[in-house]
């Protein structure tokens, strides 16, 4: 039986518990395999390629299987991303800056509790020698970070990002929104299997669970996955990239977590400046009637499926 059609014969809320532990298991069965993977070819381009489609074929093949997924009408959110994209981008940028900066508390506050000088900015640097790296200007980082393996990593972490979004918010959304018109439970569901397969530390859970339910909530005042690609690739592309500019911050007693949070909070937050300032000059608004009453639902709890 499909998990699907379980939740269509079932009116127990219980049953949202049980689906959790089954997904939380294929999820792990999944991690266990890419990490098999990555142990037999290591760390390198091939290794993390084959690792991303490997992922990609798993988690269709868990939609198909489970959910009974038709992939087809994700083609028509992708051409209808187009439509409203000055208010769905500032709908993505907010929620992922309000994320953001919950994010930032999640690691300062498991910082201040397990204090560790290894996770310090300064034991960085001075572990990696920075010294030795003549990066003194924005030009050099940029000639440091701006190389054929760095964009190739970027392409293999743009797959993994499309894959994640399809399996943990287009999957999701079909059943629980869709069919049972559940959002509550779509967000909050989603969001812990996300936090569960992202675990590496309870901290990482965290951050992981509130990121996830923006995504969702993204995800569902857009009703698009194009957005909810945008936020996820903008987390793991400026995670990626703030390792370039610790350099400038080797004097400030930071973790590394926190810094690199902080790091993309602040972008996120200039982008939402700058995005509103272009949407203000080219509409005479900043946000449509349309989508502040989205927002106001959402705060207020109510149903904008």
């Amino acid at each position: 039986m499909k998990i699907d059609d379980y939740i269509n014969n079932e009116t127990d809320k219980s049953k949202f518990i049980i689906i959790a532990v089954i997904l939380s298991f294929v999820c792990i069965i999944i991690l266990s395999i890419i990490g098999a993977i990555l142990n037999f070819f290591g760390m390198t381009l091939l290794g993390q390629f084959l690792s991303s489609i490997t992922l990609l074929i798993l988690f269709i093949l868990v939609g198909k299987i489970f959910f009974n997924i038709n992939y087809s009408e994700l083609f028509k959110e992708i051409k209808l991303s187009k439509y409203d994209s000055m208010d769905n981008l500032f709908v993505t940028i907010f929620f992922s800056s309000v994320s953001g900066f919950i994010v930032v508390l999640i690691y300062q506050i498991d910082f201040m509790i397990n204090p560790n000088r290894t996770k310090l900015i300064r034991y960085l640097i001075k572990s990696l020698n920075y010294d030795n790296y003549s990066m003194n200007s924005i030009l050099d980082i940029l000639m440091h970070i701006i190389t054929l393996d760095i964009f190739i990593h970027i392409i293999i972490v743009a797959i993994a990002v499309v894959v994640e979004e399809i399996f943990f918010r287009y999957n999701f959304y079909k059943i629980f929104v869709e069919k049972k018109k559940d959002v509550k439970i779509f967000i909050i569901l989603s969001s812990i299997i996300f936090g569960i397969y992202h675990c590496s530390s309870i901290s990482r859970f965290f951050a992981s669970l509130v990121l996830s339910i923006s995504i969702s909530i993204i995800y569902v005042m857009t009703k698009n996955i194009v957005y909810a690609f945008v936020s996820h690739f903008l987390w793991d592309l400026f995670t990626f990239v703030s390792p370039g500019f610790i350099g400038y911050f080797n004097n400030i007693n930071m973790s590394i977590d926190v810094f690199v949070c902080g790091f993309i909070e602040i972008i996120m937050i200039c982008l939402l400046i700058l995005l509103s300032i272009y949407s203000y000059y080219k509409r005479g608004y900043i946000l449509s009637l349309k989508t502040r009453n989205k927002i106001y639902s959402i705060i207020n709890d109510r149903n904008i499926y």
